[in-house]
C-alpha cells in the first residue's frame, strides 16, 4: 500500500520546519553575521527560493526562532504552575535539569541577545519575549516557594532575571556534548534547593 501523499499544506510545514532546524544550527555555529540565507539553505537540502517562499528575510527567520523558543519555555513553565504543591518541586528540578541540554540553545541565546542590542527593530520584538517569560518564571518562583513554606530572599521578579542570567552566563561556561545532561540547570535547581531549605533541615 502506498503511503499517503502529503497535501500542499502538509509539504510546506515540513520544508518551514526543516529550514528552522537548519536556521539554528547556522545561526549558532556562525552567528547572526555569519549566517546567510544561501547557508541555511543548503543546510536544509534546499534552494534559496525555499527560504524566500517562507520568510521575508534573515531576521525574519532569527525572530521566528525567539518566538518558538520562548513560547515553548512559556508553555512548560504554565504547565507547573498548575501543579499541586507537593508535586511542584520535583517538576521543577527535573524541568531544569533535562530541559535544552542541547548545546546549540544556549548559543542561539547568545545570538539572540546581541542581536536585539544592535537592531532596534529586532529588540521591540525580542524585549518583549523577554518580558512574558519573565513574568511567567516570576509566578512560578511565587508559587514554588509558597508552596514550600519558605520566604522569598528578594522580589521574585528580580530572582527570575538573575537565574535567567545565570543559565545564559554559565551555559558559555565550556562546551557541552550533544544530549548530555543540563549542567547549569542543575547548578540552578540546587541553587533554588539551597534557597528553600529551612534552618534545621
Amino acid at each position: 500500500m502506498k503511503p499517503a501523499r502529503l497535501s500542499r499544506t502538509q509539504q510546506q510545514a515540513i520544508t518551514r520546519e526543516r529550514l528552522l532546524m537548519a536556521a539554528q544550527q547556522v545561526f549558532s555555529r556562525l552567528g547572526y553575521g555569519g549566517a546567510s540565507v544561501d547557508l541555511i539553505a543548503a543546510q536544509a537540502g534546499y534552494s534559496k527560493g525555499a527560504i524566500y517562499s517562507n520568510f521575508p528575510n534573515k531576521e525574519a527567520i532569527f525572530l521566528e526562532l525567539l518566538r518558538l523558543g520562548m513560547e515553548r519555555d512559556m508553555t512548560e513553565l504554565e504547565a507547573m504552575l498548575s501543579l499541586a504543591p507537593d508535586d511542584m518541586q520535583n517538576a521543577v528540578s527535573q524541568w531544569l535539569t533535562t530541559a535544552h541540554s542541547d548545546q546549540d540553545c544556549p548559543l542561539l541565546a547568545t545570538e539572540l541577545q546581541l542581536h536585539a542590542r544592535r537592531s532596534p527593530e529586532f529588540a521591540v520584538e525580542y524585549y518583549a519575549y523577554q518580558a512574558q517569560q519573565t513574568q511567567v518564571l516570576t509566578r512560578l518562583l511565587q508559587a514554588y516557594f509558597k508552596a514550600l513554606s519558605v520566604s522569598l530572599p528578594m522580589p521574585a521578579e528580580d530572582l527570575a532575571t538573575t537565574l535567567t542570567a545565570l543559565v545564559n552566563g554559565l551555559s558559555l561556561q565550556q562546551p557541552v556534548p550533544h544530549d548530555a545532561p543540563n549542567a547549569p540547570g542543575q547548578v540552578i535547581d540546587r541553587f533554588l534547593k539551597a534557597l528553600t531549605r529551612r534552618q534545621g533541615d
